[in-house]
């Protein structure tokens, strides 16, 4: 199984901001995960709204 992040961040909509309980000012970080099989079908997207003062994102990976 292979996976694809795409990672940005943004201020939340009102709404959002109201689910999250975020202080005025608050960033968002936004993560779309994709999952895909072993012969490239995608499988899962998962779409996860972060309180961007909450959460740290750490990805390791090597070199080509």
């Amino acid at each position: 199984m292979r996976f694809r992040e795409k990672v940005r961040s943004r201020m939340p909509a009102s709404g959002e901001a109201a689910s999250l309980g975020l202080a005025a000012g608050t960033p968002v970080v936004l993560v779309v995960r994709t999952a895909f099989a072993a012969d490239g079908q995608v499988v899962e997207v998962n779409e996860m709204v972060l309180d961007a003062s909450a959460y740290v994102l750490e990805h390791a990976f090597d070199a080509p």
